[in-house]
């Protein structure tokens, strides 16, 4: 009986450790990186994130880009219906289905953000925390075939 119980308990404890040590890693904002040709952006998901967003990088070409912009704390909103995705007060990391179509969001605690809005392919907009969001929505703009200029900020 009890090793039957700790076959069931110790998996499931696992799985929340992982989650857990995820929020705690997310209040940094840094958890992705972002390299920028003018071909792609990759997204690499740092360490635990990605076994929590379920992906290992994530490619955009660089032409499906419509609009880069730095989303202010409070500015991100609810991402809809999980799609092989993990919510937890302060973290969402994953794939996720709203009537706007397929996103991808990586996200911590109340910080700045990246939004990627796509014109093309299977996801419609990428939601992701970085170290330095504004830097980044800069390379990508001047790199990725978006027009230069100010970060937008919504």
């Amino acid at each position: 009986m009890t090793s039957d119980l700790l076959q069931v308990a110790l998996p499931l404890v696992v799985i929340l450790g992982v989650v857990l040590h995820g929020v705690a890693l997310a209040k940094s904002g840094d958890l992705a990186e972002i390299s920028v040709s003018e071909r792609e952006i990759l997204i690499r998901p740092r360490g635990v994130f990605k076994i929590l967003s379920l992906r290992w990088n994530l490619r955009l070409p660089s032409e499906a880009v419509s609009r880069v912009s730095v989303v202010l704390p409070g500015g991100v909103r609810a991402p809809g219906l999980r799609y092989g995705a993990v919510f937890f007060p302060g973290l969402t990391a994953g794939t996720y289905m709203a009537p706007d179509g397929k996103s991808y969001w990586l996200t911590g605690q109340r910080l700045p953000a990246l939004e990627i809005t796509l014109n093309e392919g299977p996801l419609s907009y990428v939601v992701v925390q970085v170290a330095d969001p504004e830097a980044a929505a800069t390379r990508i703009r001047n790199r990725g075939g978006t027009p230069s200029g100010e970060t937008e900020r919504r």
